[in-house]
This record gives structure tokens, C-alpha cells and sequence, in this order.
């Protein structure tokens, strides 16, 4: 197990409250912006929506697991994403963040392919012009 002074330790108050904590929102962003980077907000969004009555089954599968992948991922930042989990509206507030990375994304992509055409049509009408 990773050494945590507080590993054993459960707060309960923070384990069955149903309002997300600003380290479940972080947990959340951080996730959104993985997906939305990777290129996978559509089919992601679309797993979501339909696996969204699910969530706290999932939840609680990754307590299920959480002995084996706390070896692997940051620890602190699963817990805070299956308490989100946990909650009803976080697959609301998961897609929502995802929506926004990903419009963030494409409007960089957009960018920058206008300004390459942009440099392009530049290059080109130089060399017209010296003709």
C-alpha cells in the first residue's frame, strides 16, 4: 500500500455527503481535461449519458478496487473522483467540463489552421507578386 499517514483513516462526513467538494471538482476537471486533450470528449460524452444512472455503481466498484489501483494512480485523486462519483450530479458536472475543454480545444485547433492558411496565402501572394 502507499505510504499515507492517513490511509486507514475514513471521513465519513466527506464520504456520505451529497454536496462535491472543491477536491472532487479537481478530481473531476482533471479527467475532463485528459478526455478532451486525447481527442475523446465525443465518444466519452456519449458513454456517459448513457451509463449516467450507473455512476454509483461504478462508485463503489472502484472502492472494489482500490486496493489495487492505489499501487498505480495517485491515490488522493481516485478517492476524490469515486466520492464524486458517488453523488448524482457529477456526471452532469464531468460532462459539462468536457463540453468545455473540448470547445477550449477546438478553438485552438481552429487557430491555429487559420493562421497556417493564413502564412500559406501569404507565401503565395509573395511570390505572385515578384513575378
Amino acid at each position: 500500500m502507499p505510504y499515507d499517514k492517513d490511509f486507514w483513516h475514513v471521513d465519513w462526513d466527506e464520504e456520505f455527503s451529497t454536496e462535491i467538494t472543491e477536491s472532487q471538482l479537481e478530481a473531476i476537471d482533471k479527467v475532463a481535461k485528459e478526455v478532451a486533450n486525447r481527442g475523446l470528449a465525443a465518444p466519452v460524452m456519449m458513454f456517459l449519458e448513457t451509463v449516467k444512472p450507473l455512476n454509483y455503481i461504478a462508485s463503489q466498484m472502484m472502492l472494489f478496487l482500490e486496493p489495487f489501483y492505489a499501487w498505480v494512480f495517485g491515490y488522493r485523486e481516485l478517492i476524490d473522483l469515486r466520492r464524486a462519483l458517488n453523488k448524482r450530479e457529477s456526471i452532469t458536472v464531468l460532462i459539462g467540463k468536457i463540453e468545455q475543454y473540448e470547445c477550449k480545444r477546438l478553438d485552438e485547433i481552429k487557430q491555429s489552421r487559420k493562421s497556417k492558411l493564413k502564412k500559406l496565402w501569404h507565401k503565395i501572394r509573395g511570390n505572385k507578386d515578384d513575378q
